[in-house]
């Protein structure tokens, strides 16, 4: 029997929570260590681009395996936990500097360990689901840094307009 919440073509044909629910159960949990290092004020805005990645991951996974049944959130997790060490290693505004630098190297270590790991081991969609996890967190760290470059480059044009217009 097909769980009612895992991630199967069904999806695509009239039961579209399912693009979420297959990345979110059961193992929410697992998006908690990563989320320390996001400061506060942030961890919810990391948690809304959970939600906005987990259907992109599911379509992918969709695309690579037409029959697959995926129910865990480990591809999530692994978006997650790649992308807060990636945001604390580079002072993102969203990283939370109090925290020390041992957790994020902990988790990438994890990370790249759990992707090899499952490479080597484990059998389809688990694999695949890590590795579309894990690209996932790289995009939206780059996403989340020319944004934040394209603001800075912004505000330094604006500001060297002002100054000239009043000089």
């Amino acid at each position: 029997m097909i769980d009612q919440w895992s991630l199967t073509s069904a999806a695509l044909h009239g039961e579209p929570w399912r693009l979420w629910t297959g990345q979110f159960f059961p193992e929410p949990l697992a998006m908690v260590p990563p989320l320390l290092l996001i400061a506060p004020k942030h961890r919810v805005r990391t948690i809304g681009w959970g939600l906005a990645i987990a259907p992109l991951i599911s379509l992918a996974l969709l695309a690579a395996i037409p029959n697959v049944e995926y129910h865990g959130s480990s591809a999530l997790a692994m978006t997650i936990w790649i992308l807060g060490p990636l945001l604390y290693f580079n002072r993102h505004p969203y990283s939370d500097q109090r925290v020390t630098s041992a957790p994020a190297y902990v988790l990438l270590t994890f990370c790249v360990g759990k992707l090899l790991f499952a490479t080597f081991t484990d059998v389809p969609p688990l694999p695949i689901a890590h590795s579309f996890g894990a690209v996932a967190g790289v995009m939206t760290f780059i996403y989340l840094r020319a944004k934040l470059v394209h603001t800075a480059i912004r505000q330094h044009s604006e500001s060297r307009l002002a100054v000239s217009q009043r000089g």
